[in-house]
């Protein structure tokens, strides 16, 4: 029985608080990234054109509790075969997200907060057609729960871990590069992935670059660049959640830090192919001083739910619940089949 089914209605409930405990005990509370498609111009004749309006929102942390009616319904449509679902996503409301204590603001960076002296001013509530991006399924977790097979490239640095987060600690050459590297090891599944990542020591620390290698040669990469200087922050993690072999790579992608956006330029290198097998993972780091700190935790591909928003069934002081559906292409067998 659902919240609103109940003979009587309920009184003041921190929803917030609710998604944290279930997400402890169920899984059916997420931890999803909030993702909402760049808006176009439009021409004289009211038709979109491709000039960008206003760039895509991507958001990382929003609390939410998924019911799905159905995940995966497998239809032979006149256009080919095709997935669709639908669930029922309740979130905290629109206050409360916003609200900087929503998920532990001093533990994660909260992109939501828009109380004085934050500058996340595009969103204002989620509409039709917004997507909320689920993990359907980790198909690789590079390990930070040690430190073999991480290794200092350009830069200088000493790697330690305490069994879930990895502290490279950087030497004289405190600017450059740092990896981890291992056999060949199969991400086809894979079309995003997500890391957390903070500095100590300062705060002018930069997160230059970041790569993936699949291949054995040096030019299968594919690496996102910040546009403008992005600082790691000190405090708290940033979760940084970007598509991977999925979409266009001219487009290019967006990381969010306390609201403001960072438009992050993809390139490929000339041998990259997203079918050939991870090899490595690299971050190019620009430090301060010898002796800072650089964490890192959670660095996964997976496979991603992405449910859009069909329609509001319910908006509330308490809590929002959303009617979404979901379509994708043709299923795995038949992509891998007819690429």
């Amino acid at each position: 029985m659902i919240l609103n089914q109940q003979g009587v209605r309920p009184g003041s409930i921190n929803m917030g608080r609710v998604l944290r405990h279930l997400r402890y005990r169920s899984e059916q509370s997420r931890i999803v990234t909030y993702y909402r498609p760049p808006i176009y111009n439009k021409d004289s004749y009211g038709v979109e054109t491709t000039v960008v309006n206003t760039p895509e929102i991507l958001m990382p942390r929003l609390s939410a509790l998924i019911r799905p009616s159905m995940t995966a319904d497998y239809q032979l449509q006149k256009s080919g075969h095709n997935i669709v679902g639908a669930a029922r996503v309740y979130t905290p409301n629109i206050q409360t997200i916003k609200n900087p204590i929503l998920d532990d603001a001093s533990v994660n960076v909260n992109n939501f907060d828009q109380t004085v002296g934050k500058s996340n001013i595009v969103f204002n509530e989620i509409e039709g057609w917004d997507r909320f991006i689920d993990i359907g399924r980790y198909i690789y977790q590079v390990p930070t729960n040690a430190t073999t097979n991480w290794a200092s490239g350009s830069a200088d640095a000493t790697f330690e871990s305490d069994g879930q987060t990895l502290t490279a600690t950087l030497g004289t050459d405190y600017s450059g590069t740092i990896n981890y590297a291992t056999a060949a090891t199969n991400t086809l599944e894979a079309d995003r992935f997500q890391f957390d990542i903070k500095v100590s020591g300062a705060s002018s620390i930069e997160l230059e670059k970041f790569a993936t290698y699949n291949g054995g040669t040096s030019t299968q990469f594919l690496s996102y660049t910040p546009a403008t200087t992005l600082t790691i922050p000190t405090g708290s993690w940033l979760t940084i959640d970007v598509p991977f072999a999925s979409g266009s790579i001219s487009d290019g992608t967006t990381i969010y830090k306390e609201g403001n956006r960072f438009a992050v330029t993809m390139a490929s290198g000339a041998s990259f192919d997203d079918e050939s097998d991870f090899r490595k993972f690299e971050f190019d780091i620009s430090g301060a001083a010898s002796g800072n700190k650089v964490y890192i935790k959670g660095l996964r591909f997976y496979k991603s739910l992405s449910w859009h928003v069909h329609s509001a069934k319910e908006l509330n002081r308490d809590y929002m619940i959303f009617n979404c559906v979901r379509v994708t292409g043709a299923r795995d067998s038949r992509r891998r089949a007819y690429d």
